[in-house]
């Protein structure tokens, strides 16, 4: 598994390198870049359905905070994976090959918080709205934040998998809780 992690890694961090394609990467994979988007997005959710609106914003935010702590303390905690720009100097040679062009970074790799993030928010609303196919575009640049974490030597590729896998996953337990909530409460 982890040649295939080391192969993959290597085909987004070297092989598609491109010294004008760091700049875009390291703009894509900053939160702050897309915080605007998100006050629109959440902006238009609230706009369009009211109060349902607010409940679905504050739920959706509420999900991103549990599933950023559950990853960062609990699941990183218990998985211990270093990140593979951490092992640049391991004395193998394994990894030396890295490049970091937005730098290295400390802490765990698995799962990656950025996948996991984006997509339990994703999910969430695209679960919430079954019948609007064109939500399925926001699969698009959750995927591509993802793939900067490669680009960027920041994370393997089964950490970013795996971080879309249990985002998804978090993303739809949430809906059930909240159309449950929506049901008793509200309904």
């Amino acid at each position: 598994m982890l040649n295939l992690d080391l192969d993959i890694l290597y085909f987004f961090n070297v092989t598609l390198s491109a010294s004008w394609l760091d700049s875009v990467m390291i703009y894509l994979t900053n939160l702050q870049h897309w915080l605007p988007l998100y006050v629109l997005a959440f902006g238009f959710v609230v706009w369009k359905y009211k109060w349902r609106g607010v409940r679905m914003v504050i739920a959706c935010l509420l999900l991103v905070g549990i599933a950023d702590f559950i990853t960062n303390k609990v699941i990183k905690e218990l998985v211990a994976r270093p990140r593979p720009c951490s092992l640049i100097s391991d004395p193998s040679g394994l990894y030396s090959w890295i490049r970091t062009p937005d730098g290295q970074r400390l802490g765990y790799s698995f799962p990656s918080s950025h996948a996991v993030n984006n997509f339990a928010g994703i999910v969430f609303f695209i679960l919430l709205f079954p019948k609007k196919r064109k939500l399925l575009w926001l699969f698009v640049p959750a995927t591509m934040v993802a793939l900067t974490r490669l680009f960027l030597g920041l994370h393997y590729p089964s950490d970013v998998l795996g971080g879309m896998i249990i985002g998804a996953i978090m993303g739809w337990g949430f809906v059930i809780i909240f159309n449950k909530i929506e049901e008793r409460i509200f309904i």
